[in-house]
């Protein structure tokens, strides 16, 4: 039963067989509470989606990729990022982007973003979401937990966009590599 289940959200999220999935009892609680989130919330606003996603995710655990992957850097799909439990900064942008994609955001919307943070110059990734091209963005992220614009995140510096046919490349390399 709980593998026909698992079968079925894997054909409705459209995720690939060859991702790397750790399945125990908490890992498919996170993941069936992740389709419920999204069923729940497909009919609210556009802000309460955006915080809502946010904040599902923020309730996940850091964990660097060499840790979690044993890689320098592995950027999980979110059905492996939900598997762990845990994951670094753009397993958390990816997992919102991917989440409110699915929940009817159009994609021209959402961007991820290269940012360094401001104390230590660590590289950061976030997610961005602009209503119209000229906008000030929105700003999703796991450090700073709250929505806010991207004007006011100064402790995000040289912030730029990575365009999303760059994450399906990463995740199509990764896929060859493993």
């Amino acid at each position: 039963m709980i593998l026909k289940l698992l079968l079925t959200l894997l054909i409705i999220n459209n995720i690939n067989a060859s991702t790397t999935l750790s399945l125990n009892k908490q890992s498919l609680e996170r993941i069936f509470s992740w389709q419920e989130m999204i069923n729940s919330t497909k009919n609210k606003k556009l802000l309460n989606k955006l915080q809502i996603v946010n904040n599902y995710f923020n309730k996940l655990s850091y964990k660097s990729d060499l840790n979690n992957w044993n890689e320098k850097d592995y950027w999980a799909t979110p059905l492996e990022f939900l598997s762990i439990g845990a994951g670094d900064c753009e397993d958390y942008a990816i997992a919102k982007y991917f989440t409110l994609k699915k929940l009817g955001i159009q994609e021209e919307k959402l961007k991820l973003v290269y940012a360094k943070l401001a104390k230590t110059n660590q590289a950061h990734i976030v997610l961005s979401y602009s209503h119209k091209p000229n906008n000030i963005p929105i700003i999703l992220d796991n450090i700073n937990k709250k929505l806010k614009l991207s004007s006011n995140r100064k402790d995000l510096k040289q912030m730029r966009d990575i365009q999303s046919q760059v994450i399906l490349n990463k995740f199509k390399l990764q896929t060859i590599h493993n």
